[in-house]
């Protein structure tokens, strides 16, 4: 039963765009806008709470969109709140689904339970839908097979199927071969439906969002007034910066920390690997550098001995490039003169 009404806050303003319209697709190229408008104009884009469909909704600004699983900082000195947000569209479709049937092969099972999500090659859809191939040099065959039962992050488990299948699909996961030649397994749920959804970011054909920036930002909103102090674009992609596309912003997971000494410190953005300083008041970049993968965290700070340290993790799980080790990386904030 759905509500009579939705209250929607007068202030602040939405720290994120809340409907895509065709003047806000990309014009990083002329080939990308083209290939935007089209896909655009296939799918419904009505705002907020439009439902999935056979057609394809555009969800905006995004599944994982606006402020995420990061958090807020917030400074009781000034009652300033410091939110980082996304802006990346999503297409949900509504697909038939396949119909049901004893599964009674590992390929089978994978391409029921798996391929919607990792692809029939088990080459995935990266970053939303990891790669599966050599997936032992990420994943030991026990965590593999804990993941499989019990699910990871948005993926659910699948411990309804039965040890003998999540075997085979294991087997067949890692080795592309079957694992015997049959699996007896039946599911039966009662909340089956005819349809199923399939989601897709919006991206252009070079795979960057199919929207103009900001793709990501940081604000700080003044909440005596319900104000913003300050909104500026958080991270950038590399390549496209270096062709002269700067201060786009872009994905980014992992909270702010604000400090008594006038300094706010994030990591967070996916694609630029960069560990930032800002000035709390202006919004001003007072200092960066780079971490050896991706900061999606939400930085530290502590005391030894009267010096202050911040601290953040880094890895590589939401990286466009190459993988690095997941670390935590420290800095010593400069003493006090």
């Amino acid at each position: 039963m759905t509500a009579d009404s939705q209250p929607l806050p007068l202030i602040p303003e939405p720290f994120a765009r809340q409907r895509l319209t065709e003047d806000m697709l990309t014009e990083r190229t002329p080939e990308a806008h083209r290939a935007a408008l089209e896909r655009f104009r296939a799918v419904r884009s009505g705002g907020q709470f439009v439902p999935a469909s056979l057609q394809g909704t555009i969800v905006f600004p995004g599944l994982d969109g606006g402020g995420e699983w990061g958090g807020a900082a917030f400074d009781p000195a000034t009652s300033v709140l410091y939110v980082n947000a996304n802006e990346m569209a999503w297409i949900v479709s509504l697909v038939q689904r396949a119909p049901r049937a004893v599964a009674t092969s590992a390929r089978e099972l994978y391409a029921t339970h798996c391929a919607g999500c990792h692809g029939v090659d088990r080459k995935g859809a990266p970053p939303a839908f990891p790669s599966l191939l050599d997936l032992t040099d990420r994943l030991t065959t026990p965590e593999i097979h804990a993941v499989l039962s019990d699910g990871s992050g948005r993926m659910p488990g699948f411990a309804r199927l039965g040890s003998d299948a999540l075997s085979a699909i294991q087997h067949y996961i890692l080795t592309g071969e079957q694992a015997q030649a049959a699996v007896a397994t039946t599911v039966a749920s009662p909340i089956d439906q005819k349809y199923r959804p399939q989601i897709d970011r919006f991206l252009d054909p070079d795979g960057y969002p199919a929207i103009k920036p900001p793709w990501g930002t940081l604000n700080a909103i003044d909440l005596s007034t319900g104000k913003y102090l300050w909104k500026i674009p958080l991270g950038e992609y590399r390549e496209v910066a270096a062709q002269g596309i700067t201060n786009t912003g872009c994905e980014n997971y992992g909270g702010p920390v604000v400090t008594a000494g006038g300094v706010l410190f994030i990591g967070a953005t996916n694609y630029d690997s960069k560990f930032r300083a800002f000035d709390k008041a202006t919004g001003a970049l007072l200092w960066e550098t780079m971490l050896p993968a991706p900061g999606n965290a939400t930085p530290a700070t502590y005391e030894v001995k009267g010096r202050q340290f911040v601290v953040i993790a880094a890895s590589s799980g939401k990286s466009r490039g190459q993988q690095a080790p997941a670390s935590y990386v420290a800095f010593a904030l400069p003493a006090a003169q």
